[in-house]
């Protein structure tokens, strides 16, 4: 057999060259994948946010009304109120409830399915997070004590929680902002809220974003339509009332 028939293999040096080019173009690569995946949940998200709206009016035909401000019922174990009173007779598909990006679930699916668990309704702190025997309550702002409730009924305060109680109760003075009247009062405590109303705001996309600066929510209005806020922007309060609380874009 001559040289030329022997069959040359890889050395040492040539499989580290090889290793270090894939290991940089994966370094390349990798945020592109990342970014592309987030964006899909984010799609998902929105697709699921549309399915519920359909659902809130089919309730609101039935009923007359929207779903009251969720809250968890100990006593039943069961979310009452918000989007969990839509599961299951007019959202017969409980992962439509469920945002992909929301972590909260991850091994305790069927038990958030038993207790008609939603990630729209808001941020949950579960029993293991805070020390406490009762699992499943609402999560606490600690800057404006709010409930960190998502699910627009009683209206916004400038971070974007749901009040416990109207922001302007019938009676009281309105806010500068709203000219127009209470028939246009964006809660769906008002059974006449205008279309543009956001029903909810998804926070668990906020954890992909490195950057405060940059997190962003998928929302939805009555009218069905999504998109992406910049929670920041949402929240500035240089003109007297954040947009969470005007809920214009």
């Amino acid at each position: 057999m001559t040289q030329t028939d022997k069959r040359r293999g890889f050395t040492l040096v040539e499989m580290l060259v090889v290793i270090s080019i894939i290991v940089v173009l994966v370094a390349i690569l990798f945020p592109t994948f990342s970014t592309a995946r987030e964006k899909s949940r984010q799609v998902n998200c929105q697709t699921n946010l549309s399915s519920l709206v359909s659902a809130l009016q089919d309730y609101k035909r039935q009923y007359h009304r929207y779903p009251p401000q969720p809250i968890y019922d100990a006593g039943l174990q069961l979310y009452i109120g918000g989007f969990s009173a839509l599961y299951p007779d007019f959202v017969d598909d409980w992962s439509k409830m469920v945002c992909p990006d929301d972590r909260t679930v991850i091994d305790r699916q069927d038990d958030a399915k038993a207790r008609r668990y939603c990630s729209y309704n808001g941020v949950i702190e579960l029993a293991e997070d805070r020390g406490s025997s009762n699992p499943w309550e609402f999560a606490v702002d600690s800057d404006t004590s709010n409930a960190k409730v998502t699910y627009n009924y009683y209206g916004y305060d400038e971070k974007g929680w749901n009040l416990t109680t109207p922001l302007s109760p019938p009676g009281d003075a309105k806010p500068a902002w709203l000219d127009r009247g209470w028939k246009y009062y964006p809660r769906l405590l008002n059974i006449y809220a205008p279309e543009y109303t956001m029903v909810t705001h998804c926070t668990f996309h906020r954890s992909f974003y490195s950057k405060t600066a940059e997190q962003r929510d998928t929302h939805v209005n009555l009218g069905s339509e999504t998109d992406t806020l910049v929670v920041e922007n949402w929240q500035n309060t240089s003109s007297g009332a954040s947009l969470f609380e005007k809920q214009e874009q």
